[in-house]
């Protein structure tokens, strides 16, 4: 950003805050900073409320305990923030972009985070997501007060929302796949079609929702379209004609549980959001394969061939994965470039990782409670980011 840019954006901030304060030089106003870019922007504790932000690009800005309250924020974007301890108490967030931001103890009471969408012109195109959804996913949000907020529809996928507040809040369609809600409080709150496939859950919660008739460990996802096998074939006819014939396999929140996809060939395949729990992937080829915010508790993935794979933010406990390979891959063919298997923020929590190596795998956030090993499992491996390290030695 030039001089002058920012020199403006820091006019408007000034003249917020003295409409804020209702100076009596009335030359306070209310900011408008829709559009705006305000990316990585440090305004840690600023007081914005009230003021209008849509469609203005807050990626990586740094707002830690801001006052954020009745702000606009339609169609946002805000990926990637620092929003520790902020309040947004009634904030408008309806089309916003939230992936990847850190809300922890952050308060949305009464937000809104439903759909929305904003139709943009040549000079003026929202920075939030074009389909009008409002998606958080992969956001840590452990503590945060989402109490009487209107979410349906909004897609929390792998977020950490321990601890978290949704009392009286509408969840009505919410997704929640891969997401972290031990000790979260859904009293009163609104569930219906709710997605909480491969959620964590401590026992309490899970008896409370099970009460009211919501099937937990049930998908609520849609059935295959057609018929898998003929995906599957003319995506290996895509990997060994290098995309010149067939199709890539590509899926989203498919119910795929218990499906057989033993000794396959699936390498760069696409399977986000998917629930796979007890799935056979045992000696399946996934090099580079998308399996990131699955539901994978107890799949079989031994001696499978998982280098380079996007497992983030899926729920692995119990999963097979003896013999399994979890090694980088060389994109140079030199070592110049590698391509880790990405785990993190994945749940390990009970896997067989026997004479399996971790070694230069991304375990940012990983939980790897009590994961069954060897001494050469977590030989090498980067366990500075993971959490409960507890491994049963074989």
């Amino acid at each position: 950003m030039d001089e002058r840019y920012l020199r403006a954006i820091r006019n408007k901030l000034v003249k917020h805050q003295q409409w804020l304060a209702r100076d009596p030089s009335m030359k306070g106003r209310c900011a408008d900073l829709s559009f705006h870019n305000l990316s990585r922007l440090g305004l840690n504790r600023i007081n914005l409320s009230g003021a209008k932000l849509s469609g203005a690009n807050l990626s990586a800005a740094r707002l830690a305990g801001a006052e954020l309250s009745n702000t606009d924020l339609f169609a946002a974007d805000l990926s990637k923030a620092d929003l520790t301890g902020a309040s947004l108490v009634a904030a408008d967030l309806r089309g916003a972009r939230v992936e990847g931001a850190t809300l922890t103890g952050a308060n949305l009471r009464g937000a809104d985070l439903r759909q929305g969408m904003m139709l943009g012109t040549d000079e003026r195109k929202p920075a939030g997501n074009a389909d009008g959804s409002t998606t958080f996913i992969g956001s840590k949000m452990a503590r945060a007060i989402l109490a009487e907020a209107r979410m349906a529809q909004c897609d929390f996928s792998g977020c950490d929302l321990e601890g978290a507040d949704f009392s009286n809040g509408d969840l009505s369609g919410a997704v929640l796949i891969g997401a972290n809600l031990v000790g979260a409080v859904m009293e009163r709150a609104a569930l219906d079609g709710v997605l909480l496939c491969g959620a964590r859950l401590d026992e309490g919660l899970r008896q409370r929702l099970e009460r009211r008739g919501i099937d937990v460990d049930g998908t609520g996802l849609v059935s295959p379209a057609g018929r898998l096998a003929d995906a599957i074939s003319a995506h290996q006819l895509w990997v060994e004609r290098s995309g010149g014939t067939g199709a890539r396999l590509e899926m989203q929140r498919v119910d795929l549980r218990g499906y057989n996809f033993a000794n396959q060939l699936l390498a760069g395949s696409v399977m986000r959001f998917c629930g796979l729990r007890g799935a056979d992937f045992s000696g399946a080829k996934l090099v580079m394969a998308d399996l990131s915010y699955c539901d994978l508790r107890d799949a079989d993935f031994t001696s499978a061939d998982l280098s380079g794979c996007n497992l983030r933010g899926s729920n692995l406990a119990g999963a097979k994965l003896w013999r399994a390979k979890l090694r980088p891959v060389d994109l140079a063919g030199d070592g110049s470039r590698l391509w880790p298997t990405n785990l993190a923020e994945a749940s390990l929590t009970g896997a067989d990782l026997r004479d399996t190596s971790l070694a230069r795998a991304i375990l940012h956030g990983a939980d790897l409670t009590r994961i069954r090993a060897t001494v050469d499992t977590l030989r090498g491996a980067d366990l500075s980011f993971a959490t409960a390290v507890e491994p049963l030695y074989a």
